[in-house]
């Protein structure tokens, strides 16, 4: 007996801990339950209150406008007319038909003193009519003026700066000719040759600029100093001086 009642206390306390443990359980639930369904019907009461709140104090929208009443017709005017406008068919045949007229036909307008144009007259138009005239217009209008011709440049064409001569021609016209130096370096590397050096004469003759166009390179030097020293007479074009640009040959022979 003695050992049925050391075994029955562990399970009995253990009996006593669940039973502890599922109502701590319930208690704590239906306070959570009871604090959720207590904010949210609060939050909801507060949204309430804020709402009516704010219809309160906004007033309402003001009422449309009244529509604008509708345009008065405007009377109508009536024009009683004493004779029948445009032409009317006779009842009897005419008996003496008229020559006709040389003059152009006259109508008559629905207004009493309007002459000329057609029936009713035309805004714009000329009293009597123009023949052969467009209604609104003012009367035959000529062709129009040709535009006046752009004014002449009297003023001649000014003539080139700079012209440009052959070899031949340039060189007859030169009035003092210098004789290049040979080298002493080319003449004892037994150097020979022709070197074309073109220059620029001013409206002078003197030679302002000379460069070699081709040649051995131990004689270019020599003709270009050569060419600087040469004059020439002024060119005229048209009665003014021009600068020219032409080439001398110079031929290095041993």
């Amino acid at each position: 007996m003695f050992d049925q009642l050391v075994t029955s206390s562990p399970v009995k306390r253990r009996s006593d801990r669940w039973i502890y443990f599922c109502v701590t359980a319930a208690v704590w639930v239906s306070l959570l339950t009871a604090v959720i369904v207590w904010g949210i019907v609060a939050y909801d009461a507060k949204l309430n209150e804020q709402f009516n709140l704010l219809t309160l104090l906004s007033p309402p929208p003001p009422p449309p406008p009244p529509p604008p009443p509708p345009p008065a017709a405007a009377p109508v005017k009536v024009v009683k007319q004493d004779a029948p406008v445009g032409f009317v068919s006779a009842k009897e045949p005419p008996k003496d038909i008229k020559p006709p007229s040389p003059k152009p036909p006259v109508f008559v307008s629905s207004n009493a003193g309007d002459i000329g144009g057609q029936p009713g007259g035309v805004p714009g138009g000329v009293p009597g009519g123009v023949p052969g005239g467009v209604p609104g217009g003012i009367g035959p209008t000529g062709p129009a003026e040709p535009p006046p011709p752009p004014p002449e440049d009297k003023k001649p064409p000014e003539p080139p700066k700079i012209i440009r001569k052959s070899g031949g021609v340039f060189q007859g016209s030169a009035t003092r000719k210098v004789e290049p130096t040979y080298p002493p370096l080319a003449k004892a590397a037994r150097v020979n040759g022709q070197v074309v050096v073109e220059v620029t004469v001013d409206e002078q003759g003197n030679v302002i600029s000379a460069r070699a166009l081709n040649g051995h390179p131990l004689l270019k030097d020599a003709a270009v100093n050569a060419a600087k020293g040469w004059k020439f007479s002024p060119t005229m074009l048209t009665g003014v001086p021009v600068k020219v640009i032409g080439t001398i040959t110079f031929n290095f022979n041993l």
